[in-house]
């Protein structure tokens, strides 16, 4: 049972480790874009995976960082344990701790340092500062690693070596790498595999690189070609060990047939095979006699289990019996050995004891008596202790022999009763066997206990060693018998050996008799010669295995004292061969990744984008298109990005609306020259420039280029950039835009009901589909969330400071940010604003069914897993898209009927609840409305007087930077980028608005879903306040600190 538990417990870890492993590989075959919901199978995402040239550019860097920083890490780490092995111990565990305080320094501190101290350096942020922090935390790996291995090295073999006349040179490379060389593979998988896998410090040193853990952090979805990309990390994997097993396996083979040549025993098995088939005929020549296989069944099956039994009593003839009883035997005499031991060493000591009191006497000099007298106190404190343990074993012996002296009296008492009985009397049996068992016992008092335990063990031993060999031997015996039986030893001319003694039986002539016996003569010289090639074939094959092992012996163990030995030393080659080829080997492989490196590391152009932004194959074109290459970085936030901007140059940013402003007051971007631009219409209020470029100013003109939607030019000319006024259309163009909504899952009753209470959702029972739905968003207020917390609903918001806190401001103000006091907002101030709706939001996200979530909140839509949530149109569209699931063909999505009686968990069931609206084109399991507020603020009591609610209208916009290096190129990719066809591929893989009008008014999607794709008119965009901003953000963090 305990071993039964042991590997039930190996095996529960095994699946931990495991199954998530299972499971990516499982879902690198899904057919549908969730990571989480299998769909069916399809081999779609390897070929994503390998047609997505920013990601697999992210792997090159990762692996020629990892191979870079690895080699390095590993010269300095071993030159560094070499030195510290020549240091005093002190000094060198001194120097230890120090090289060790990155692995006890969390990750964050390092990479922040590092990021400071390339900064005040003036060290340009790109692959140098890149592989620099990568070493600074791999050379510890290699010192912690390397340095016990050195430190068991017998310092002997060194000195040896420099009195052979070795230099120091030449001493490391001939005795120290060489010992040290498991150490060092071990440190190199280390280093490469932290390296390759790092994430915190890439991301703050990077600059222009990034490696695979940056790219999937950035990324905006988790998209599954990740999991294809798991798969050949565990494919690699699996191949490096396999391979590594088997080199240890052949070199292990290799080593232990060299002891076998050493000893004689090499291939032993076949060389006695073919030489017992050698003996078996060359005595059936000589008997005239074979051995014949009986075909009984019963024989056989009797000869086998006899067979299997003697092996396994031969395998147990010492078995955990005898090994207990001698291992009793062993106790036994260790402790008889200590009460001798002890004895001799009361003796010893008193006699050193006698001689340190007889130098003390003659000693006049008071230190050295002092001295001696210490000695002899710490001689008493071990002759008082191993005196205590003698005392005890001597008064257990006297108190044996009193109890015999005791025991041999009442022995005495029960031999005079016992003479007294006859054998007839019922309590003769009793006194025989009570007078046995106290002579037994006394005797063991009179020897002693651990002598008679001894003794008598020794006995129990020897008697169950002779029953285990007598059993042995009986069983072999019957063995042999039954042997005999399947095994018999006829003629080998046995037919006619029989149809001779048939004659004789039958009294024959004597002439048919000699005819036969000479028929038999013949025969047996036939068979006799036939045995006799089988003897030489066989004799052939033995002696060429003997001819193998004396050349193995006489090529790897030499007679060097034999006469006419000439020592013979194979060339350079020869002994060099394995490690040269493995040296061209990995020289080879370091080339080719380096070509790759630099091949896809020269850009023309570098471009910064949020993760998930634009369809990848995008890229792939522009660059064949172009013939250029391509740096495509991704970024998480704003503020990330802007960081950035001080230690790497972009040429083309995506920033949001409010970012373009900071970073063109900062002078860190310049104006777009629209003329440039030839697949668009230049938009209305740009300054300085023509509202329209004259035809021969425009190369590849288009009469019908699109333009930007009005509504989107609308509210970017609402950001101005200070002090001119200057319209942020000088500076970027809108890459994709949206607002925030919210939508509430019409699977749950209580948020049906809700909806209707506040006059916000209904149903017009005269018509049918989706017409049939009937949305008031004027009686909607982002008030309705607190109230969605406060009932118990599952609330999930996007984490976004600024629309958190823009839920507080609409429903306390009617505006999207802390403004300039005016009537509207109570003439508060900006921070007295903020303060206010830092206690709103305080009170909605403390609520444990208030979730803030980043693009995983796309999920949990998708999966139906929320009551009511607030995201970006965009996240909502593209987790209700039936794409997000799985690639259904046409008619094959299972439409729930109106009047479906279903009613399960929270599904509607009364018919004033019943649901009957379904998004057109979208995932048949989800049931939502998508709602943008405009009800009245919260302190307004009138619509008069009030102010009505709206959200933010965000956009994320296409800008040049001061220091772009290739203006001509950076107008053709906006040409590129800003086609329909082009658009239309980045609404597929976004489902974000498109700032085309044209993409707009004719949306690649029906119903419900086209309504969704518009963005409000009813919004206004995020301004740039620097330091409100930085307040705000401050008091959303330490609302998230406190949230449980």
């Amino acid at each position: 049972m305990k071993k039964l538990f042991k590997s039930s417990y190996f095996a529960l870890i095994l699946l931990f480790i495991y199954i998530p492993i299972f499971v990516m590989i499982l879902f690198s075959f899904n057919s549908g874009n969730s990571v989480s919901e299998w769909n069916g199978f399809s081999s779609k995402w390897y070929k994503t995976f390998l047609e997505n040239s920013p990601f697999v550019k992210s792997i090159i860097v990762s692996l020629f960082v990892a191979v870079v920083s690895t080699i390095i890490s590993i010269v300095i780490g071993v030159m560094a344990v070499i030195g510290l092995s020549k240091m005093k111990i002190k000094t060198s565990n001194r120097w230890v701790r120090i090289a060790n305080i990155p692995l006890v320094n969390a990750d964050v501190i390092t990479a922040v340092g590092l990021m400071l101290f390339f900064i005040f350096a003036g060290l340009k942020f790109g692959i140098f500062s890149l592989i620099c922090a990568h070493v600074s935390f791999n050379v510890p790996y290699v010192i912690i690693t390397v340095l016990p291995f050195m430190n068991r090295i017998d310092k002997n073999l060194i000195d040896a070596s420099k009195d052979l006349g070795a230099a120091g040179t030449k001493t490391v490379r001939k005795i120290v790498l060489p010992i040290l060389l498991p150490s060092i593979i071990t440190a190199t998988a280390i280093c490469f595999a932290m390296s390759f896998d790092d994430f915190i410090i890439s991301y703050f040193t990077g600059g222009d690189q990034t490696n695979v853990s940056t790219f999937i952090y950035t990324a905006k979805r988790m998209q599954p070609y990740i999991n294809v990309f798991g798969v050949f990390l565990v494919l690699v994997t699996v191949l490096v060990v396999l391979l590594w097993n088997g080199y240890q396996i052949i070199n292990n083979k290799a080593k232990t047939n060299k002891e076998l040549i050493k000893k004689g025993d090499y291939k032993i098995k076949m060389r006695n095979a073919l030489q017992n088939k050698i003996n078996i005929l060359q005595a059936s020549i000589e008997t005239e006699l074979k051995t014949r296989k009986s075909k009984s069944v019963v024989k056989w099956t009797k000869f086998k289990i006899l067979d299997l039994h003697l092996k396994i009593k031969r395998n147990r003839s010492f078995n955990s019996k005898i090994s207990k009883l001698e291992w009793k035997v062993a106790l036994l005499n260790e402790e008889i050995a200590e009460s001798k031991r002890l004895t001799t060493i009361i003796t010893k000591l008193n006699e050193k004891k006698l001689q340190l009191q007889s130098k003390i006497e003659k000693i006049n000099n008071i230190k050295k008596s002092e001295k001696l007298q210490a000695v002899i106190y710490k001689i008493d404190k071990k002759l008082d202790k191993y005196q205590k343990e003698v005392d005890w074993i001597k008064e257990r012996e006297l108190a044996d022999k009193q109890k015999a002296i005791e025991i041999g009296n009442e022995i005495n008492v029960l031999n005079k009763e016992f003479l007294v009985l006859t054998q007839e009397d019922k309590d003769y049996q009793w006194y025989k066997d009570k007078i046995n068992s106290l002579t037994k016992k006394q005797q063991e008092l009179n020897e002693g206990r651990n002598i008679a335990k001894l003794r008598e063990t020794i006995q129990k031993l020897q008697s169950m060693k002779e029953k285990s060999v007598e059993s042995i031997e009986k069983t072999y015996q019957e063995w042999l018998a039954q042997k005999k039986l399947v095994l018999k030893q006829v003629s080998i001319v046995e037919s006619l050996d029989k149809k001779l003694n048939n004659l004789k039986i039958a009294n024959a002539s004597d002439e048919q008799i000699n005819n036969l016996v000479a028929l038999r003569n013949q025969k047996v010289s036939e068979v006799k010669e036939l045995y006799s090639a089988k003897i030489q074939k066989l004799q052939t094959k033995l002696n060429s295995l003997n001819d193998e092992l004396n050349k193995k012996r006489e090529k790897y163990f030499p007679d060097v004292t034999a006469e006419g030995y000439v020592s013979k030393r194979a060339s350079w080659f020869q002994r060099s061969w394995k490690r040269l080829g493995l040296g061209v080997l990995l020289v080879g492989s370091f080339g080719l990744l380096t070509t790759a490196y630099i091949k896809n590391n020269v850009y023309d152009l570098v471009i910064g984008n949020w993760g998930s932004y634009i369809d990848p194959t995008l890229i792939t074109d522009f660059e064949k298109e172009n013939n250029v290459k391509i740096n495509y970085q991704q970024f998480d936030s704003n503020e990330t990005l802007y960081n950035k901007t001080y230690t790497f140059s972009y040429d083309m940013m995506v920033p949001s609306d409010y970012m373009v402003k900071k970073l063109a007051q900062e002078n860190k971007l310049q104006k777009l020259d629209w003329c440039k631009i030839d697949v668009l219409q230049t938009p209305k209020n740009v300054q300085g420039l023509p509202n329209s470029c004259p035809k021969d100013q425009r190369t590849d003109f288009d009469e019908n280029f699109d333009k930007i939607d009005d509504t989107l030019v609308e509210v970017l000319n609402k950001t101005v950039i200070a002090p001119d006024d200057t319209p942020i259309l000088n500076y970027g163009i809108p890459w994709i835009w949206g607002d925030v909504r919210m939508v509430w899952n019409l699977n749950n009753d209580k948020v049906v009901e809700l909806l209707k209470n506040k006059n916000i959702y209904d149903q017009d029972e005269q018509k049918e589909g989706q017409e049939n739905l009937v949305t008031h968003e004027e009686n909607l207020s982002w008030g309705l969330l607190w109230e969605a917390a406060n009932a118990g609903m599952d609330v999930k918001v996007n984490s976004d400071p600024k629309n958190v806190f823009m839920f507080a401001f609409e429903k306390l103000f009617g505006q999207i940010m802390a403004m300039p006091p005016s009537e509207e907002n109570g003439k508060l101030s900006k921070q007295e604003q903020i303060d206010k709706a830092e206690v709103e939001v305080k009170s909605l996200v403390s609520h444990k069914n208030v979730g803030l979530y980043g693009d995983e909140i796309v999920d949990k839509i998708a999966k139906g897993d929320f009551d009511v949530a607030v995201v970006y149109n965009g996240d909502a569209l593209y987790s209700h898209t039936s794409d997000y699931e799985s690639e259904t063909e046409d008619g094959e999505e299972d439409q729930e009927e109106p009047n479906s009686e279903e009613s399960d968990g929270n599904e509607s069931t009364s018919d004033d609840l019943k649901i009957t609206h379904k998004i057109d084109g979208g995932n048949p399991d989800l049931n939502s409305i998508s709602l943008i507020p405009g009800g009245l603020a919260e302190d307004k009591v009138s619509e008069e007087k009030g102010v009505r609610q709206s959200t933010n209208i965000w956009s994320d916009n296409l800008v040049l930077s001061a220091d772009n290096r290739n203006l001509d190129l950076s107008y053709k990719f906006i040409n590129f980028i800003f086609t329909r066809e082009s658009q239309e591929r980045i609404v597929e893989e976004t489902a974000s608005s498109t700032p085309l009008s044209y993409l707009i008014e004719n949306p690649p999607y029906e119903g419900e879903l086209a309504k969704w794709f518009k963005p409000t008119n009813k919004g206004e965009p995020f301004d740039l306040d620097k330091v409100w901003d930085n307040y705000m953000v401050d008091k959303f963090n330490n609302i998230i600190a406190t949230k449980n």
